[in-house]
């Protein structure tokens, strides 16, 4: 007789971020590989954030769950502090009667929440449900004071919580307010090796990408990813490499600031700031080095992607899971977070090594993305639950 397990996702979003792509291969890889215990998944869209997303969504077999279509909110621009404080808040008093309506009515056997968690950990923490309540912690969360508060109040409510590194189980396990026993890492399933050799092959039509080095940095334009660290220091290496051009793929709220910063340094025919890109895997394919300087990072899934297509990495050793991945150059370089100094070093390095040294770490890094695949996450969730 085949068992049948309802989730539900709480994963409302409100920028186009590296996780949206996450939710869906979650969900996609339960559904893909279950044989005998059947996912059965539905995304709840709150206030019509999935919308673009909703042929890709029905292709995978996973379910949509509407509450409201707000077109005025999702025009609204999010980017900044305040505005997305004041969109968090939105959601959460637009969504608190729906979401508790539909889990008393539906009764799925897990309520699964990324991103922003406080209304299912408020909902689960004043009323009774037969769900489970499945936490997924990703990134480097501040542990303010209405966080702290609110992770202490629902903890005995949690079923498990899921986070991508050990590095970062360790710091919750730090905290002293969950029970470890429940806190697990499962690698994000962001590795789709079908889909990724069919997208690294579309061509770019781009004379930016000639015979020139080409650097790539994937993130939002924001100050996490640090990309002011980036081309400032980008300015300092190609007084050393004449060759170099760096690319760089997203959108957000500082891409002014860092287009006005790459007219100042006169890197307009060395920089390209080429906006969100829905296909990043034949830019990847068409670079020859990887970097990131972000300040803090969950999986660093763009780092997992250059991995996949054989680039060589250079990232900052900041907070959370890149150590584990690059472990000691096995895979790759590390810097010194915020150092220019350590940048420039290891640049060189990376830039300089002897094709041994490069080989090893090319191989070592592919080896490691198998922990990111589809099946691997669908064996480690479905041990856990």
């Amino acid at each position: 007789m085949q068992n049948n397990t309802k989730i539900f996702v709480w994963s409302p979003f409100i920028a186009k971020v590296g996780s949206v792509n996450n939710v869906i291969n979650n969900a996609y890889s339960l559904i893909k590989f279950s044989k005998l215990r059947k996912f059965k998944i539905s995304l709840i869209n709150s206030f019509g954030e999935w919308n673009n997303f909703q042929e890709d969504l029905l292709e995978k077999k996973i379910n949509i769950i509407n509450f409201f279509s707000f077109n005025f909110f999702l025009k609204f621009k999010k980017e900044g502090f305040l505005k997305s404080r004041l969109s968090y808040i939105f959601i959460f008093f637009t969504s608190f009667f729906p979401l508790l309506k539909i889990l008393k009515k539906e009764k799925p056997d897990y309520l699964t929440a990324y991103l922003i968690t406080s209304l299912p950990l408020i909902l689960f923490t004043f009323f009774n449900f037969r769900t489970k309540l499945i936490l997924n912690i990703a990134g480097h969360p501040k542990i303010n004071i209405f966080r702290k508060f609110l992770w202490k109040k629902s903890s005995s409510k949690i079923f498990i919580i899921i986070c991508p590194s050990n590095e970062l189980k360790e710091k919750l396990v730090e905290l002293n307010i969950f029970d470890y026993k429940k806190i697990f890492v499962v690698q994000d399933p962001h590795i789709n090796i079908k889909t990724i050799n069919r997208l690294k092959s579309i061509k770019i039509d781009d004379e930016f990408f000639d015979n020139s080095k080409i650097i790539i940095s994937i993130g939002r334009l924001t100050k996490q990813k640090n990309f002011h660290f980036l081309i400032t220091n980008f300015n300092e290496l190609v007084k050393k490499y004449d060759n170099l051009k760096l690319v760089i793929i997203g959108d957000g709220e500082e891409k002014y600031s860092l287009v006005r910063l790459i007219k100042k340094l006169n890197l307009e025919k060395k920089i390209k700031i080429a906006g969100y890109k829905k296909n990043i895997y034949n830019y990847l394919y068409c670079s020859d080095f990887y970097v990131s300087t972000s300040r803090w990072e969950g999986s660093s899934l763009s780092m997992i992607d250059a991995a996949f297509i054989a680039l060589p990495i250079l990232c900052s050793d900041c907070p959370t899971g890149r150590k584990e991945f690059i472990d000691n150059n096995k895979r790759g370089y590390l810097f010194l977070n915020d150092n220019k100094v350590d940048f420039l070093n290891k640049f060189d390095r990376m830039f300089n090594a002897n094709k041994s040294e490069i080989r090893s770490q090319l191989i070592e890094a592919k080896k490691e993305t198998k922990k990111f695949t589809l099946f691997k996450h669908y064996l480690n969730f479905n041990n856990i639950i």
